[in-house]
């Protein structure tokens, strides 16, 4: 992860901690594969923008073989489409597919700016972080833990 990007993600997780706040997903998948057709791959950190990013992905990253280039975006970044994908927009390899699809979408998405499919049923947004209330509320005005009767 370069600096720049690591001192962003940095200071945007840090900014929503801040405020008390999280990065809570909500809704479902609707198997509609709009994101196995036009992922955008992101590698300790770094967006993959480039053939030699991609060849060093593959390197490092095995199971991201199954990600192949099909274009690049407005912003530089290269998308890629899951050669493991049905018509249907399903997976033909359910049970083996990699960590980054048994994990998506992941709150990170959110603060590294990425954005998922239109198409996608799950939303990502900030919300207060009902815990750190709820521990506030338990610890008083002077931080100290009050005891319950």
């Amino acid at each position: 992860m370069s600096l720049l990007n690591q001192l962003q993600y940095r200071f945007r997780k840090w900014k929503i901690r801040r405020r008390g706040q999280k990065v809570v997903v909500r809704g479902s998948c609707r198997m509609c594969g709009g994101c196995c057709r036009r992922i955008c791959l992101s590698v300790d950190g770094k967006w993959i923008k480039s053939k030699r990013q991609t060849k060093r992905a593959y390197e490092t990253k095995p199971e991201l073989r199954i990600f192949k280039p099909t274009g690049t975006k407005v912003d530089g970044m290269l998308e890629f489409c899951c050669e493991k994908l049905n018509e249907n927009g399903t997976c033909s390899d359910y049970e083996n597919r990699p960590e980054i699809c048994r994990n998506f979408p992941t709150p990170d998405i959110f603060i590294e700016y990425g954005v998922l499919p239109d198409s996608c049923g799950y939303r990502m947004d900030t919300e207060k972080d009902f815990e750190k209330v709820l521990d506030k509320a338990i610890r008083g005005k002077n931080n100290k833990k009050i005891i319950g009767g």
